[in-house]
């Protein structure tokens, strides 16, 4: 945070500048002509209009020092506690199915984002579907996790399938590299349907091992609903033999269209195993939000957000006004 003596400092020097310019100009106004010739001739501003485009400015800068030094939200977020989330996001074809609307894709997008911007601490971001990818090590840069969480798409990862363990030990040794001692956390959003790979039991092992609480976000019903093959679908290869005629559903083996349902039981498990919180949707998401920013400062939507745009409006207001609206000479 900038303090107000460094600030009123920087508006201070830019003041002195612009006396400095303005002694020039009527330096340079005496040896064009006499004043009394100039007055018959020019329209120069009152006396006291200088002064008052000096006071604007130094207003101006002031207040722009102020709400750049301010940290911003990034800055708020390195809380005490040391704390570090990684979001873990589903990106298989299933995603698509539209039991919940828009579409399990776009609801976990949302959500996602949503608590990027509500956390403490430092946020990193992995993909998963067949297999998984680091898409960002943690960091405290809010906008970059959401453009991540909001451009999830199953096209993103490029294998078929859904493997919770491969996406669980990325995050797992993302979290070993980082600081210690701090409150580590996984929030997993998926429909908790695993189609490849080994079982996440060796995973939840580690992550309980390691002190790591896992949070889950369920996404989808109980119900199902078939996976439409959109564009956001997987370019996996071997998807290609499932695309039958052109369909515009995902089949199966036997030729029936694919039916994806939510399976709780498995994001319980993780859950309950390592002393996390397991909510359905949009519903409950508020829980997994307070847990996380449990034993922190303020989030990230505070008083101090209006506090820099009021600075931000000031300082438009004041330069705007020194530069266009008085008279120059």
């Amino acid at each position: 945070m900038l303090s107000l003596p460094i600030a009123l400092l920087i508006g201070a020097l830019a003041a002195g500048l612009r006396l400095l310019a303005t002694r020039r100009s009527v330096a340079d106004r005496a040896r064009l002509a006499e004043s009394s010739l100039l007055e018959r001739y020019v329209r120069l501003p009152a006396e006291a209009v200088p002064f008052v485009r000096l006071g604007l400015l130094a207003a101006g800068v002031v207040a722009i020092a102020l709400a750049t030094g301010s940290g911003g939200a990034e800055a708020r977020r390195l809380d005490e506690t040391g704390a570090e989330t990684i979001l873990l996001l589903d990106a298989s074809n299933s995603m698509l199915a539209v039991d919940v609307e828009p579409s399990r894709l776009q609801v976990q997008r949302e959500l996602a984002a949503r608590l990027a911007t509500r956390m403490e601490g430092r946020i990193g971001v992995v993909y998963f579907a067949g297999r998984a990818y680091v898409l960002s090590p943690l960091t405290t840069d809010v906008s970059a996790i959401e453009m991540l969480a909001e451009g999830v798409r199953p096209a993103a990862v490029g294998l078929g399938g859904s493997s919770l363990a491969s996406g669980l030990t990325q995050s797992i040794d993302l979290l070993a590299g980082g600081e210690e001692g701090g409150r580590k956390s996984i929030v997993v959003f998926s429909d908790g349907e695993e189609t490849a790979g080994p079982s996440f039991g060796e995973a939840i092992g580690r992550a309980r091992d390691a002190g790591v609480v896992i949070h889950a976000v369920g996404i989808g019903t109980a119900a199902g609903g078939q996976i439409p093959l959109t564009r956001e679908a997987s370019l996996d290869p071997t998807m290609a033999a499932r695309r039958r005629g052109g369909a515009s559903v995902l089949q199966g083996p036997d030729g029936n269209p694919v039916v994806t349902r939510l399976d709780e039981r498995s994001l319980t498990q993780m859950t309950s195993a390592t002393g996390g919180r397991y909510v359905r949707g949009s519903d409950g998401i508020a829980a997994i939000e307070r847990e996380l920013a449990r034993g922190t400062r303020d989030p990230v939507t505070s008083t101090e957000d209006a506090a820099v745009a009021a600075l931000l409006l000031l300082a438009f207001v004041s330069l705007w006004g020194e530069g266009f609206l008085l008279p120059r000479g």
